[in-house]
Protein backbone atom coordinates (compact mmCIF):
# COMPACT_ATOMS: atom_id res chain seq x y z
CA UNK A 1 0.00 0.00 0.00
CA UNK A 2 0.74 3.54 -0.40
CA UNK A 3 1.36 5.29 2.65
CA UNK A 4 2.56 8.41 4.30
CA UNK A 5 3.12 10.69 1.08
CA UNK A 6 3.70 14.21 0.80
CA UNK A 7 1.00 15.95 -0.80
CA UNK A 8 1.38 16.72 -3.99
CA UNK A 9 -0.45 17.66 -7.36
CA UNK A 10 -1.93 14.74 -9.67
CA UNK A 11 -0.12 14.94 -13.09
CA UNK A 12 -1.92 16.28 -16.15
CA UNK A 13 -2.50 12.70 -17.32
CA UNK A 14 -4.77 12.13 -14.61
CA UNK A 15 -7.34 14.75 -15.80
CA UNK A 16 -7.24 13.13 -19.32
CA UNK A 17 -8.40 10.13 -18.02
CA UNK A 18 -11.73 11.17 -16.96
CA UNK A 19 -12.60 11.21 -20.24
CA UNK A 20 -12.18 7.81 -20.97
CA UNK A 21 -14.82 5.38 -21.02
CA UNK A 22 -13.23 2.44 -18.97
CA UNK A 23 -16.43 0.41 -18.52
CA UNK A 24 -15.17 -3.00 -19.93
CA UNK A 25 -15.68 -5.88 -17.90
CA UNK A 26 -13.38 -8.99 -17.57
CA UNK A 27 -11.47 -8.41 -20.81
CA UNK A 28 -8.05 -7.81 -22.26
CA UNK A 29 -9.02 -4.99 -24.56
CA UNK A 30 -9.14 -2.38 -21.49
CA UNK A 31 -5.67 -0.48 -21.87
CA UNK A 32 -4.47 1.05 -18.40
CA UNK A 33 -2.17 3.71 -19.15
CA UNK A 34 0.79 4.56 -16.74
CA UNK A 35 -1.24 6.79 -13.77
CA UNK A 36 -1.75 5.21 -10.50
CA UNK A 37 -5.00 3.52 -10.02
CA UNK A 38 -6.65 2.10 -7.51
CA UNK A 39 -7.39 -2.08 -7.40
CA UNK A 40 -9.90 -3.12 -5.19
CA UNK A 41 -10.50 -6.53 -4.33
CA UNK A 42 -14.20 -7.45 -4.40
CA UNK A 43 -16.78 -9.83 -1.95
CA UNK A 44 -19.85 -10.82 -2.23
CA UNK A 45 -21.89 -10.06 0.31
CA UNK A 46 -22.61 -13.74 0.91
CA UNK A 47 -19.37 -14.35 0.07
CA UNK A 48 -20.53 -16.43 -2.95
CA UNK A 49 -18.68 -14.70 -5.51
CA UNK A 50 -14.94 -12.58 -6.06
CA UNK A 51 -13.61 -10.22 -8.49
CA UNK A 52 -10.97 -7.19 -8.77
CA UNK A 53 -11.80 -3.70 -9.92
CA UNK A 54 -9.49 -0.82 -11.23
CA UNK A 55 -10.94 2.87 -10.19
CA UNK A 56 -9.58 5.92 -11.93
CA UNK A 57 -7.78 8.44 -8.45
CA UNK A 58 -9.93 11.50 -9.81
CA UNK A 59 -13.24 11.98 -10.44
CA UNK A 60 -15.65 11.06 -12.18
CA UNK A 61 -14.05 8.08 -10.90
CA UNK A 62 -14.36 5.62 -13.59
CA UNK A 63 -14.80 2.07 -12.50
CA UNK A 64 -14.03 -1.39 -14.85
CA UNK A 65 -15.54 -3.62 -12.13
CA UNK A 66 -15.80 -7.64 -12.36
CA UNK A 67 -12.60 -8.43 -13.53
CA UNK A 68 -12.14 -11.94 -13.57
CA UNK A 69 -14.68 -13.17 -10.92
CA UNK A 70 -14.64 -16.17 -9.53
CA UNK A 71 -14.74 -17.09 -5.68
CA UNK A 72 -14.90 -14.96 -3.14
CA UNK A 73 -11.86 -15.75 -0.93
CA UNK A 74 -9.07 -13.54 -2.63
CA UNK A 75 -6.90 -11.19 -2.69
CA UNK A 76 -5.54 -8.78 -5.16
CA UNK A 77 -1.65 -7.04 -4.94
CA UNK A 78 0.35 -4.63 -6.99
CA UNK A 79 3.78 -4.01 -8.26
CA UNK A 80 4.96 -2.60 -10.69
CA UNK A 81 3.03 -2.91 -13.53
CA UNK A 82 1.50 -5.67 -12.58
CA UNK A 83 -1.37 -7.07 -10.47
CA UNK A 84 -1.17 -10.20 -8.58
CA UNK A 85 -4.63 -12.17 -7.43
CA UNK A 86 -3.71 -15.10 -4.51
CA UNK A 87 -6.93 -17.60 -4.69
CA UNK A 88 -6.73 -19.24 -1.05
CA UNK A 89 -7.74 -21.72 0.82
CA UNK A 90 -8.33 -24.63 -1.55
CA UNK A 91 -7.72 -22.39 -4.16
CA UNK A 92 -3.97 -22.56 -3.57
CA UNK A 93 -3.30 -20.50 -6.91
CA UNK A 94 -1.41 -17.04 -8.04
CA UNK A 95 -2.81 -15.33 -10.80
CA UNK A 96 -0.27 -12.24 -12.97
CA UNK A 97 -2.05 -9.67 -14.62
CA UNK A 98 -0.90 -6.89 -16.68
CA UNK A 99 -1.98 -3.64 -16.45
CA UNK A 100 -2.56 -3.27 -19.98
CA UNK A 101 -5.27 -6.21 -19.99
CA UNK A 102 -6.16 -6.32 -15.99
CA UNK A 103 -8.77 -8.81 -17.27
CA UNK A 104 -6.44 -11.82 -18.89
CA UNK A 105 -4.34 -13.76 -16.65
CA UNK A 106 -0.73 -13.75 -17.99
CA UNK A 107 0.32 -16.49 -16.08
CA UNK A 108 -1.57 -18.79 -13.23
CA UNK A 109 0.50 -20.64 -10.76
CA UNK A 110 -0.38 -23.40 -8.20
CA UNK A 111 1.34 -22.78 -4.18
CA UNK A 112 1.38 -26.21 -3.16
CA UNK A 113 4.12 -28.49 -2.85
CA UNK A 114 3.49 -32.03 -3.87
CA UNK A 115 4.03 -33.12 -0.70
CA UNK A 116 1.53 -30.88 0.75
CA UNK A 117 -1.73 -32.67 2.03
CA UNK A 118 -3.89 -29.67 3.04
CA UNK A 119 -4.44 -26.03 1.77
CA UNK A 120 -1.12 -23.35 0.88
CA UNK A 121 -4.03 -21.08 2.02
CA UNK A 122 -1.75 -18.13 0.39
CA UNK A 123 -2.09 -14.80 2.34
CA UNK A 124 0.31 -12.43 1.14
CA UNK A 125 3.17 -11.31 -1.55
CA UNK A 126 5.82 -8.71 -0.43
CA UNK A 127 8.06 -7.97 -3.02
CA UNK A 128 12.12 -7.36 -2.17
CA UNK A 129 12.48 -6.72 -6.04
CA UNK A 130 11.19 -7.26 -9.16
CA UNK A 131 12.29 -10.74 -9.61
CA UNK A 132 12.05 -12.12 -5.91
CA UNK A 133 9.30 -11.93 -3.76
CA UNK A 134 7.96 -13.43 -0.59
CA UNK A 135 4.92 -15.85 -0.56
CA UNK A 136 3.71 -16.26 2.47
CA UNK A 137 1.58 -19.94 2.93
CA UNK A 138 -1.05 -19.16 6.15
CA UNK A 139 -1.70 -22.56 5.82
CA UNK A 140 1.67 -24.24 5.45
CA UNK A 141 4.29 -24.31 8.03
CA UNK A 142 7.00 -22.72 5.16
CA UNK A 143 6.81 -19.37 3.43
CA UNK A 144 8.10 -19.65 -0.70
CA UNK A 145 10.85 -17.52 -1.92
CA UNK A 146 9.35 -17.16 -5.52
CA UNK A 147 10.14 -15.06 -8.86
CA UNK A 148 7.20 -13.85 -10.26
CA UNK A 149 9.36 -11.94 -13.00
CA UNK A 150 9.37 -15.74 -15.34
CA UNK A 151 6.70 -16.82 -17.76
CA UNK A 152 7.64 -20.75 -16.79
CA UNK A 153 6.07 -22.27 -13.28
CA UNK A 154 8.86 -24.68 -12.84
CA UNK A 155 11.19 -21.43 -12.32
CA UNK A 156 8.81 -19.74 -10.11
CA UNK A 157 9.54 -20.98 -7.02
CA UNK A 158 13.18 -20.63 -5.65
CA UNK A 159 13.54 -21.73 -2.37
CA UNK A 160 11.77 -21.58 1.32
CA UNK A 161 11.90 -20.51 4.72
CA UNK A 162 10.93 -23.10 7.45
CA UNK A 163 8.78 -20.83 9.99
CA UNK A 164 7.48 -24.45 12.06
CA UNK A 165 9.29 -23.23 15.20
CA UNK A 166 6.47 -21.06 15.81
CA UNK A 167 3.91 -23.49 15.24
CA UNK A 168 1.84 -23.38 18.31
CA UNK A 169 1.67 -27.55 18.68
CA UNK A 170 2.80 -30.04 16.24
CA UNK A 171 -0.93 -30.36 14.09
CA UNK A 172 -0.91 -26.52 13.60
CA UNK A 173 0.68 -24.23 11.08
CA UNK A 174 2.22 -20.66 12.37
CA UNK A 175 -0.46 -18.89 10.57
CA UNK A 176 1.88 -16.56 8.75
CA UNK A 177 -0.52 -13.70 7.41
CA UNK A 178 1.48 -10.32 6.55
CA UNK A 179 4.79 -9.12 5.60
CA UNK A 180 6.72 -5.79 5.20
CA UNK A 181 10.38 -5.47 4.16
CA UNK A 182 11.92 -2.76 5.82
CA UNK A 183 15.95 -1.76 5.81
CA UNK A 184 16.40 -4.71 3.62
CA UNK A 185 14.66 -7.36 6.84
CA UNK A 186 11.30 -9.42 5.95
CA UNK A 187 8.99 -9.09 8.93
CA UNK A 188 6.45 -11.87 8.72
CA UNK A 189 3.60 -11.92 11.14
CA UNK A 190 2.24 -14.79 12.59
CA UNK A 191 -1.36 -15.69 13.77
CA UNK A 192 -0.75 -18.42 15.26
CA UNK A 193 -3.86 -20.95 16.42
CA UNK A 194 -3.74 -23.92 17.37
CA UNK A 195 -5.87 -27.03 15.87
CA UNK A 196 -8.52 -26.63 18.53
CA UNK A 197 -8.66 -22.53 16.66
CA UNK A 198 -7.16 -21.21 20.28
CA UNK A 199 -5.33 -17.99 19.58
CA UNK A 200 -2.09 -18.13 20.85
CA UNK A 201 0.41 -14.95 21.26
CA UNK A 202 1.41 -13.30 17.97
CA UNK A 203 5.27 -13.40 16.45
CA UNK A 204 6.97 -11.64 14.03
CA UNK A 205 9.85 -13.44 12.08
CA UNK A 206 12.70 -11.40 11.21
CA UNK A 207 14.49 -12.37 7.97
CA UNK A 208 17.57 -11.24 5.92
CA UNK A 209 16.66 -10.50 2.91
CA UNK A 210 20.33 -10.90 1.15
CA UNK A 211 20.67 -14.47 2.49
CA UNK A 212 17.36 -15.36 3.26
CA UNK A 213 17.97 -16.62 6.65
CA UNK A 214 16.04 -15.77 9.72
CA UNK A 215 17.54 -12.88 12.24
CA UNK A 216 17.50 -13.24 16.36
CA UNK A 217 16.05 -10.48 17.69
CA UNK A 218 17.05 -11.40 21.14
CA UNK A 219 13.49 -10.74 22.51
CA UNK A 220 12.41 -14.38 23.30
CA UNK A 221 14.67 -16.97 24.92
CA UNK A 222 12.67 -19.58 23.22
CA UNK A 223 12.19 -18.41 20.00
CA UNK A 224 14.10 -15.70 17.51
CA UNK A 225 11.07 -13.70 16.37
CA UNK A 226 9.50 -11.30 18.19
CA UNK A 227 6.62 -11.77 20.57
CA UNK A 228 3.76 -9.34 19.99
CA UNK A 229 1.67 -8.23 23.08
CA UNK A 230 -1.91 -9.01 21.35
CA UNK A 231 -3.42 -11.94 19.32
CA UNK A 232 -4.68 -12.11 15.88
CA UNK A 233 -2.92 -10.07 14.39
CA UNK A 234 -4.65 -9.14 10.78
CA UNK A 235 -7.50 -10.63 10.17
CA UNK A 236 -8.69 -7.87 7.99
CA UNK A 237 -7.59 -8.34 4.83
CA UNK A 238 -6.88 -4.89 4.00
CA UNK A 239 -4.52 -4.38 7.01
CA UNK A 240 -1.07 -4.29 6.04
CA UNK A 241 1.45 -3.63 8.02
CA UNK A 242 2.68 0.06 7.71
CA UNK A 243 5.83 1.68 8.19
CA UNK A 244 6.65 5.26 9.22
CA UNK A 245 9.43 6.32 7.84
CA UNK A 246 9.76 9.84 10.04
CA UNK A 247 8.70 7.85 13.33
CA UNK A 248 10.79 4.98 12.37
CA UNK A 249 8.55 2.37 13.53
CA UNK A 250 6.25 -0.48 12.34
CA UNK A 251 2.53 -0.85 12.99
CA UNK A 252 0.68 -3.93 13.80
CA UNK A 253 -2.64 -3.82 13.60
CA UNK A 254 -4.58 -6.74 15.83
CA UNK A 255 -8.24 -6.83 16.12
CA UNK A 256 -7.76 -9.73 18.76
CA UNK A 257 -9.26 -13.07 18.64
CA UNK A 258 -13.29 -13.66 20.15
CA UNK A 259 -14.94 -16.63 22.20
CA UNK A 260 -17.98 -18.46 20.29
CA UNK A 261 -20.72 -19.68 22.42
CA UNK A 262 -22.74 -22.53 20.30
CA UNK A 263 -25.57 -22.04 22.16
CA UNK A 264 -26.38 -18.55 20.87
CA UNK A 265 -23.80 -18.35 17.80
CA UNK A 266 -22.42 -15.39 19.52
CA UNK A 267 -19.12 -13.80 19.54
CA UNK A 268 -17.65 -12.13 22.31
CA UNK A 269 -14.90 -10.31 22.03
CA UNK A 270 -11.75 -11.31 24.43
CA UNK A 271 -9.75 -7.52 23.74
CA UNK A 272 -6.94 -9.05 23.29
CA UNK A 273 -5.92 -6.96 20.40
CA UNK A 274 -5.08 -3.39 19.55
CA UNK A 275 -2.51 -1.76 17.84
CA UNK A 276 1.39 -2.23 18.72
CA UNK A 277 4.70 -0.45 17.10
CA UNK A 278 7.95 -2.84 16.53
CA UNK A 279 11.36 -0.48 16.18
CA UNK A 280 12.74 -2.24 12.96
CA UNK A 281 16.42 -1.44 14.20
CA UNK A 282 16.00 -3.01 18.29
CA UNK A 283 13.03 -4.95 17.80
CA UNK A 284 11.48 -3.70 20.36
CA UNK A 285 7.73 -3.72 20.85
CA UNK A 286 5.22 -0.67 22.46
CA UNK A 287 1.33 -1.53 22.80
CA UNK A 288 0.12 1.54 21.52
CA UNK A 289 -3.65 0.99 21.99
CA UNK A 290 -4.89 -1.95 24.45
CA UNK A 291 -8.44 -2.50 22.70
CA UNK A 292 -11.56 -2.58 25.30
CA UNK A 293 -15.31 -2.10 24.78
CA UNK A 294 -14.47 1.67 24.40
CA UNK A 295 -12.13 1.02 21.83
CA UNK A 296 -13.41 -1.16 20.10
CA UNK A 297 -11.60 -3.84 17.98
CA UNK A 298 -8.99 -2.34 15.44
CA UNK A 299 -9.22 -3.69 12.48
CA UNK A 300 -7.32 -1.11 10.02
CA UNK A 301 -4.82 1.96 10.06
CA UNK A 302 -3.95 4.88 7.61
CA UNK A 303 -0.86 6.75 8.64
CA UNK A 304 -0.98 10.64 7.21
CA UNK A 305 1.52 12.14 9.74
CA UNK A 306 3.32 12.18 12.73
CA UNK A 307 0.66 13.60 14.39
CA UNK A 308 -2.70 12.41 12.53
CA UNK A 309 -3.82 8.72 11.49
CA UNK A 310 -6.94 6.88 10.86
CA UNK A 311 -8.32 3.62 12.12
CA UNK A 312 -11.20 1.24 11.63
CA UNK A 313 -12.27 0.27 14.52
CA UNK A 314 -15.18 -2.69 14.66
CA UNK A 315 -18.03 -2.81 17.84
CA UNK A 316 -19.37 -5.94 16.14
CA UNK A 317 -19.70 -7.32 12.63
CA UNK A 318 -20.64 -4.77 10.29
CA UNK A 319 -20.62 -2.09 12.91
CA UNK A 320 -17.51 -0.26 12.02
CA UNK A 321 -16.16 3.52 12.55
CA UNK A 322 -13.14 5.79 11.40
CA UNK A 323 -11.41 7.16 14.16
CA UNK A 324 -8.78 10.01 14.04
CA UNK A 325 -5.56 8.89 16.52
CA UNK A 326 -1.88 10.13 17.11
CA UNK A 327 0.17 7.13 15.91
CA UNK A 328 2.87 8.62 18.42
CA UNK A 329 0.96 8.10 21.20
CA UNK A 330 -2.44 6.22 20.29
CA UNK A 331 -4.69 8.64 21.91
CA UNK A 332 -7.88 9.21 19.84
CA UNK A 333 -8.33 12.68 19.05
CA UNK A 334 -12.00 13.23 19.26
CA UNK A 335 -13.45 12.45 22.46
CA UNK A 336 -17.01 13.21 23.88
CA UNK A 337 -16.63 12.63 27.86
CA UNK A 338 -13.88 10.43 27.40
CA UNK A 339 -15.41 8.05 24.41
CA UNK A 340 -13.84 8.36 20.92
CA UNK A 341 -16.19 10.00 18.68
CA UNK A 342 -16.01 8.88 14.87
CA UNK A 343 -15.89 10.88 12.04
CA UNK A 344 -18.93 12.62 10.59
CA UNK A 345 -21.04 10.34 8.63
CA UNK A 346 -18.50 7.17 8.76
CA UNK A 347 -19.47 5.69 12.46
CA UNK A 348 -21.65 3.08 13.29
CA UNK A 349 -21.62 1.39 9.64
CA UNK A 350 -19.89 -1.26 7.69
CA UNK A 351 -16.54 -0.15 6.74
CA UNK A 352 -13.94 -2.83 5.13
CA UNK A 353 -11.23 -1.51 3.73
CA UNK A 354 -8.29 1.73 3.88
CA UNK A 355 -5.91 3.22 2.46
CA UNK A 356 -4.57 7.15 1.13
CA UNK A 357 -3.81 8.02 -2.03
CA UNK A 358 -1.71 10.65 -3.88
CA UNK A 359 -3.17 13.64 -2.71
CA UNK A 360 -3.41 11.74 1.09
CA UNK A 361 -7.69 11.41 0.80
CA UNK A 362 -8.87 8.54 2.30
CA UNK A 363 -10.14 5.65 0.42
CA UNK A 364 -12.92 3.84 2.69
CA UNK A 365 -14.57 0.83 1.35
CA UNK A 366 -18.36 0.52 2.23
CA UNK A 367 -19.64 -3.05 2.43
CA UNK A 368 -23.63 -3.17 1.85
CA UNK A 369 -26.26 -5.73 0.13
CA UNK A 370 -27.55 -2.85 -2.10
CA UNK A 371 -25.17 0.31 -2.01
CA UNK A 372 -21.30 -1.66 -2.35
CA UNK A 373 -18.53 1.31 -3.21
CA UNK A 374 -15.74 3.55 -1.58
CA UNK A 375 -15.92 6.80 0.14
CA UNK A 376 -13.31 9.51 -0.29
CA UNK A 377 -12.67 11.81 3.09
CA UNK A 378 -10.40 14.73 2.56
CA UNK A 379 -8.00 14.21 5.49
CA UNK A 380 -7.52 18.38 5.77
CA UNK A 381 -10.86 18.88 7.44
CA UNK A 382 -12.40 15.24 6.99
CA UNK A 383 -14.69 16.53 4.76
CA UNK A 384 -16.54 13.67 2.39
CA UNK A 385 -15.39 14.50 -1.35
CA UNK A 386 -16.56 11.32 -3.26
CA UNK A 387 -19.68 10.04 -0.96
CA UNK A 388 -19.62 6.95 -2.95
CA UNK A 389 -17.88 5.39 -5.75
CA UNK A 390 -20.16 2.23 -6.96
CA UNK A 391 -19.00 -0.99 -6.49
CA UNK A 392 -21.03 -4.43 -7.75
CA UNK A 393 -19.04 -6.67 -4.93
CA UNK A 394 -17.87 -5.04 -1.21
CA UNK A 395 -14.64 -3.88 -1.28
CA UNK A 396 -12.04 -5.93 0.73
CA UNK A 397 -8.98 -4.29 0.03
CA UNK A 398 -7.45 -0.89 -1.85
CA UNK A 399 -3.91 -0.77 -3.30
CA UNK A 400 -2.78 1.65 -5.87
CA UNK A 401 -0.43 1.16 -8.60
CA UNK A 402 2.69 2.37 -7.81
CA UNK A 403 3.92 2.98 -11.92
CA UNK A 404 5.21 5.93 -12.72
Amino acid sequence: MIRNLILIPLTAGLAALAGCDNTTVGGGGLVIDEAPRAVVTTQAGDFTSGAHALVEVEAPYDTTANLDAGESDISVTTEGNALYKLRRFNLDTITKYSLDAPGTPVWQFSTLDPEDETSANPYDLVFAAPDKAYLLRYGQPDAWIVDPSVSAEADFKLGELDLSAYSPNSSANPNMARGIIVDDKLFVAMQRFDDAFNAHDAYVAVIDVATDTEIDTDQDPALAGIPLPVRNPFTSDDADFVYDAGLGLIYVVAPGSSSFDPDTFESTPNYDGGLVTINPTTYETTLLIDDSAVTGQISDLVIINEQLAYVISSAGFGSNSLYRINPTTGAFLDLDGGAPQPVAGLGGTNLTALNVDLGQRLWVGRGSASSPGITIVDTLDDSITQELIPLTRNPARIEFTDVE
